[in-house]
């Protein structure tokens, strides 16, 4: 009996000892398009999974399970055709709205297609926020420093895959469409890369979280305030630019059909109205407010 029971154990040791390696992580797949290349990356630092959201969420009576609509951690990334290697890459970081996800938003949005147009040497980073859900909620970009942990995964995993040279950050711009607000204002609040986020632009995405955003003006003397609105973010709009006037007097609200692009690349804030555009239509100004930025 005893001999057995320790040949038993002898034979679960070993077991344990020749037992496989885990699994390395799926090679990442790039398509390749007539704007680029693109890649779907699951990431740690991607806002979701999270606690806020691992029972889900419920609006308008309806509840959103975790998954699908919270458990995807997929962060997409975009190098242009005409991407140019220097020491530092730049980076945009786009943040989605309601009901939708980073495969259809860089579809219907055109996003590929809006920043190869604007001749910007920059990389796309496109993290995946609540998935086809009714949610502003951001995850782990609600939480200090996340923005900068994606931007560091996101930098590790371009320079991993040879995209860029080093994994170091150039100029980093945040924009993002309608429910997208909440995202960009955390990272701007307490991301971690405060002081690094050259410029924000604010697709008729202004819904909350606004004071978030006069404190950044306040703290990032250099950074620049873009926002485009329809009529149903008007009270919003003249919220911010009453409270930014009195951190930068050159402030300006215009109509959108009246600015040039050299009031969009000088101006340190500037608001736009448009009388002409539907809500959805607004994320086409991505590609003028990109090809306005002058970056390096």
């Amino acid at each position: 009996m005893l001999r057995t029971l320790l040949l038993t154990f002898a034979l679960l040791i070993s077991n344990n000892l020749t037992a496989a390696p885990p699994a390395e992580a799926a090679p990442i797949e790039w398509e390749t398009t007539a704007e680029g290349e693109t890649a779907f990356v699951p990431m740690k630092s991607a806002p979701y999974p999270h606690p806020t959201r691992a029972e889900g969420h419920t609006y308008d009576k309806v509840t959103y399970p975790a998954d699908p609509h919270y458990s995807d951690s997929t962060v997409g990334l975009f190098v242009p055709r005409d991407f140019r290697r220097t020491p530092k890459a730049n980076l945009l970081v786009y943040l989605h709205g309601w009901n939708n996800n980073v495969r259809n938003a860089l579809t219907k949005q055109k996003l590929r297609e809006q920043i190869v147009a604007s001749g910007q040497n920059i990389i796309l980073v496109f993290p995946q926020g609540p998935r086809d859900a009714p949610d502003s909620s951001c995850g782990k970009l609600e939480d200090t420093d996340g923005l900068k942990h994606l931007v560091e995964e996101a930098l590790a995993t371009l320079h991993q895959e040879g995209k860029i040279d080093e994994p170091q950050l150039g100029q980093l711009l945040l924009a993002g469409s309608s429910g997208a607000y909440r995202a960009i204002a955390c990272s701007a609040d307490h991301g971690g890369l405060e002081q690094q986020i050259a410029g924000i632009g604010l697709l008729d995405s202004s819904y909350g979280n606004l004071d978030m955003f006069v404190d950044w003006v306040k703290k990032n003397p250099e950074g620049k305030l873009f926002s485009i609105f329809t009529d149903h973010l008007s009270k919003e709009n003249v919220y911010l630019f009453t409270h930014i006037q009195k951190l930068d007097s050159a402030s300006k609200m215009l109509i959108d059909t009246d600015v040039t692009d050299e009031q969009l690349a000088n101006a340190r804030t500037l608001f736009l109205h448009t009388e002409t555009l539907t809500h959805g239509q607004t994320v086409g100004w991505l590609e003028r407010w990109l090809r306005t930025r002058g970056l390096e």
